[in-house]
C-alpha cells in the first residue's frame, strides 16, 4: 500500500482488483482496503512517487557492523522483524513500486537504451587517468584499498583486484553496479581504472591510515600495497573507483523494521517490495553478501528539506566472486549456516556429498564460480539469511521477475562488455550465465501467479491486457481468457456481479454491450 498526505498526514488505502483465467488455474487479488470508511481511489491515483514529505534534519549516523548483522541473521536471536504473511506495504493502486528514495523505476518503466543500461550511473568521462592524491589508505582486511582524489579533488574509494584472479572482483562490481542501476536502485558511481604506482602521490600535509593506526601514510606504505596485488603487463593495477557518494554518511540501513530517527521512513524494510523483489536480482547475479553492512544511508538535501536516500553498494562478491577470491562451492546453494545440511552430513558420517560439490566449472579464474546448470531460482540462498527476502511472496516475485524480464539479449551482452574481461571466451561465458539464469528465474516466478498485466480499455470499447509469461517465452499461451464483471462502489468498496463475461483466445476482448451502457463504475 501506498500513502498520501493530507492534511500534513500519510493516509494509507489500496486498490482492489479481481481476475480469473480460465487454463492457467490462478486466482488473484490485488490488495485489501482495510478502512471501508474511505475510498478505494483517489483523483491522483496511481502514486507514481511516494510521500516523504517531513524534514529528516535530525537523523544521526549508527554503526552496525556486520557481527551485528550476523548475531541477528544466524544466531538464536535471528529472524528480525514481522514474519507475518502480509502484502508489501509501499505499493500503488496498480502493485507498483512508487519511486521514492529507496528506488526509481528504470527498466521495465521507461524506455532506455543499451547504451544507457550499460552507462549506468556513472557520469563523468571515462576512463578515469591520474594524477591522484591519497586521501586514506587500508591494509588490513580481506583486500587492501585507497581513498584517492583525483586532479579536482573528487574523492573516490579504490578497490583492487583479488591477488593473481585477472579481471575478477573488479568485473563482478562492474557487471552488478549496472543492472541493480538500471533495475531502479541507488548504487554508486563504479569505474573501471589503471591505476600506476607513478600517478598516485602523497599530498603535502599527509593523510592518515583507515582503522585503528591514525599515524601518517609514507611512501613505503603504498609500496607495500601495491606489494600485495598482481600488475598487469603495463605495470598498471585493475581496480574500481567507486566515487563518494553525496551527503552526509548515516551508516547502513537493516533489512527489518525502520530507522527510528527519519520521520519518513514509515514501512518496516522487510515490508518494502524493493527489498523483498531484491531477492530476485540477488539470485540472478548471485549476490550472496546482501545484507545490511553493504548498503549505506545519506542525508542529501532534496526541494527545501532533507531526506535521508538508501544506497546498495559492494558488488564485489556477485557472480563467482568473493573478497579473497572465487566464491565457496556452497555459496547460492545454503546459509553458512543451515541445520538441516548439518543434521544430514553428520547422519551419514559425513559421507554426503552435496549437488553443489559436484558441479563442474570451466576453469575461467576470472569467472570464479558462477554457473546456471546447477542453479534453481527458488532454492538460491545468499550467504545469511535476509529478513526482507524470507518475507517475500510470489506478488513480490512476480514484481521483480517483470523486470529481469525487460533486460534484452544485447543489454546484458553490452553490460558484460563493459566489465573487460581479458579473454572473450570468460566474457561469453558469464553472458551465457546470465542469459540462462534469467530464463530460469522468468520460468520460476512469472508462472505461479496470475501472470496478466497492463490492462486497459481503449475507445473502441476493447480490453486490452498482456500476458506475461506468454511475452518472456515461459509459458504458452492459454486456451481461452475469460473476463467476469462487477459494478463498483468506491465509497465502500462494494461489488455486484453484473451478469456479464467476456471471453476469447487473445489478450484483446470485447467489453460487453451491457457493460458499456451501464453508467456505474465496474472492474473485472
Amino acid at each position: 500500500m501506498a500513502h498520501r498526505s493530507i492534511g500534513g498526514t500519510c493516509t494509507r488505502r489500496a486498490l482492489a482488483v479481481v481476475a480469473t483465467v480460465v487454463g492457467l488455474e490462478t486466482f488473484v487479488t490485488r490488495g485489501v482496503a482495510s478502512n471501508r470508511n474511505v475510498p478505494r481511489f483517489y483523483p491522483d491515483d496511481p502514486l507514481q512517487s511516494d510521500c516523504e514529505t517531513q524534514d529528516a534534519s535530525n537523523v544521526r549516523p549508527w554503526e552496525r557492523s556486520k557481527a551485528y548483522d550476523r548475531l541477528l541473521t544466524v544466531t538464536a536471536f535471528g529472524n528480525p522483524g514481522d514474519r507475518r504473511d502480509r502484502r508489501a506495504m509501499n505499493i500503488n493502486t496498480l502493485d507498483e513500486v512508487p519511486d521514492s528514495s529507496w528506488f526509481t523505476n528504470r527498466i521495465g518503466r521507461v524506455p532506455m537504451t543499451e547504451s544507457e543500461i550499460a552507462r549506468g550511473p556513472n557520469r563523468e568521462p571515462e576512463p578515469l587517468a591520474g594524477p591522484w592524491t591519497v586521501a586514506g589508505l587500508k591494509l588490513e582486511g580481506a583486500t587492501p584499498g585507497l581513498r584517492l582524489e583525483d586532479r579536482s579533488g573528487q574523492l573516490y574509494f579504490i578497490k583492487f583486484n583479488t591477488p593473481d584472479v585477472p579481471a575478477m572482483g573488479t568485473a563482478a562490481e562492474i557487471v552488478t553496479t549496472k543492472i541493480f542501476h538500471a533495475l531502479g536502485y541507488n548504487v554508486p558511481e563504479n569505474y573501471l581504472v589503471r591505476i600506476r604506482p607513478d600517478e598516485v602521490r602523497i599530498a603535502p600535509e599527509g593523510a592518515s591510515r583507515d582503522g585503528g593506526d591514525k599515524s601518517s601514510i609514507v611512501r613505503g606504505d603504498l609500496d607495500r600495497l601495491f606489494a600485495q596485488l598482481t600488475p598487469e603487463r603495463d605495470g598498471s593495477y585493475r581496480a574500481v573507483a567507486s566515487k563518494a557518494i553525496p551527503g552526509k554518511p548515516l551508516g547502513p540501513f537493516l533489512y527489518a523494521g525502520t530507522r527510528p530517527d527519519d520521520p519518513n521512513d514509515l514501512f518496516p524494510h522487510e515490508h518494502r517490495r524493493e527489498l523483498r523483489g531484491l531477492r530476485v536480482f540477488a539470485a540472478w547475479v548471485n549476490h550472496t553478501d546482501a545484507r545490511g553492512p553493504n548498503s549505506l544511508d545519506v542525508l542529501i538535501d532534496a526541494g527545501g528539506r532533507r531526506i535521508v536516500r538508501h544506497y546498495l553498494l559492494d558488488f564485489g562478491s556477485t557472480l563467482g566472486a568473493s573478497a579473497t577470491g572465487a566464491k565457496d562451492a556452497q555459496h547460492g546453494y545454503e546459509y553458512t549456516l543451515e541445520g538441516r545440511p548439518v543434521l544430514r552430513s553428520i547422519r551419514m558420517l559425513g559421507l554426503n556429498v552435496p549437488h553443489w560439490a559436484r558441479i563442474d566449472y570451466p576453469g575461467l579464474p576470472a569467472a570464479g564460480r558462477f554457473e546456471a546448470g546447477a542453479f534453481e531460482a527458488e532454492e538460491w540462498k545468499p550467504t545469511f539469511r535476509n529478513p526482507a527476502f524470507v518475507n517475500a511472496r510470489p506478488d513480490d516475485t512476480f514484481w521483480a521477475a517483470r523486470r529481469v524480464a525487460a533486460f534484452s539479449m544485447e543489454a546484458i551482452a553490452a553490460i558484460v562488455r563493459e566489465a573487460k574481461f581479458q579473454d572473450r571466451r570468460t566474457e561469453d561465458y558469464v553472458m551465457g550465465v546470465l542469459v540462462e539464469r534469467r530464463r530460469k528465474i522468468l520460468r520460476a516466478w512469472l508462472t505461479p501467479i496470475n501472470p496478466l498485466i497492463d490492462f486497459a480499455i481503449d475507445r473502441s470499447g476493447v480490453l486490452r491486457f498482456r500476458n506475461a509469461a506468454v511475452d518472456a517465452g515461459v509459458a504458452g499461451p492459454p486456451s481461452r481468457y475469460e473476463v467476469e464483471w462487477f459494478t463498483f462502489d468506491n465509497a465502500n468498496g462494494r461489488t455486484a456481479p453484473m451478469r456479464a463475461t467476456t471471453s476469447g483466445g487473445r489478450p484483446r476482448l470485447e467489453i460487453p454491450a451491457a457493460v458499456r451502457s451501464s453508467r456505474a463504475p465496474f472492474i473485472m
